[in-house]
């Protein structure tokens, strides 16, 4: 029987509803062999479920979410299988957690003069140990009556665009790229869907791009057809998940149904040796 990876899941550690131990039970009961979770832009939940995913007959992948901006647009990387205790590793996520914070504070002080009065205290608490994120700021306009749901928070306030909307500070993909690859890992290029023009695409290429999320809920056939053809042409990794939340409608019905073989995960530890050891 062919093992199935999930390489892209989240937990309460950043906009998660489950704790890793909640997840890892789900993802048994779903049939999944191995999962990575890829918080945004922290590993305190990945570690947390290495730490017990003997448990639930589970293996877990370290993997994160980095966070990109650059030129005004915003970009997700996926690095997997790297050194949790790289020193540059650490410190670019624990500046980036204080970055986070600055970030929803001048959000938080522009929706005030909005006339939406939540309370900085509000915000900190939906985010508890995760690093604060627009979801938990729109998590508590709903809570308070501003808005009805996430959505709605995002498109009249702050998501680009909107009137509270606040960039995220400058981290190129190709210094986000070097990083984990520094930390022996591997970085890919999370769900590219049609926001990454095709030469953006290929420059992200030759910056050093490891692979690409080919098989995620978020694509269409066409797209996967396309960027697996890229992949091909490359000689990229060609990952994939659910990219599991449990805070959206489709969540439950795509946790077990998009996944990659053990190959990926293979081939994603033999890259790791190779950035390890030297050999390419």
């Amino acid at each position: 029987m062919e093992l199935k990876a999930d390489l892209h899941t989240h937990t309460t550690y950043s906009d998660g509803i489950l704790k890793p131990s909640e997840l890892l039970n789900l993802a048994s009961s779903r049939g999944l062999n191995v999962i990575s979770i890829v918080d945004h832009d922290t590993l305190d939940g990945n570690l947390e479920a290495s730490a017990i995913a003997s448990e639930y007959n589970i293996e877990v992948i370290m993997g994160c979410e980095f966070s990109c901006y650059e030129n005004g647009k915003e970009y997700h990387l996926l690095g997997y299988a790297f050194d949790p205790d790289n020193a540059n590793l650490k410190t670019h996520l624990n500046n980036y957690r204080n970055i986070r914070l600055s970030r929803a504070r001048q959000i938080h002080n522009k929706l005030n003069v909005l006339g939406v009065n939540i309370t900085f205290d509000d915000i900190l608490e939906a985010a508890d140990k995760a690093p604060v994120a627009r979801p938990h700021i729109a998590s508590v306009m709903v809570k308070k009556g501003y808005v009805t749901d996430l959505k709605e928070a995002f498109m009249k306030f702050i998501g680009e665009g909107a009137p509270a909307y606040q960039p995220k500070a400058v981290f190129p993909v190709e210094m986000a790229i070097k990083m984990i690859n520094k930390a022996n890992g591997v970085a890919v290029l999370a769900h590219p869907r049609n926001y990454i023009e095709q030469a953006k695409l290929y420059e992200l290429i030759q910056k050093g791009l490891d692979g690409i999320e080919v098989n995620h809920p978020s694509h269409s056939e066409e797209q996967r057809k396309f960027y697996h053809y890229v992949a091909s042409q490359y000689w990229l990794l060609e990952t994939g998940g659910s990219d599991y939340h449990g805070s959206r409608e489709f969540d439950d019905s795509n946790f077990g149904n998009f996944h990659v073989p053990y190959t990926v995960v293979e081939s994603i530890k033999y890259l790791t040796d190779r950035n390890k050891f030297g050999w390419l």
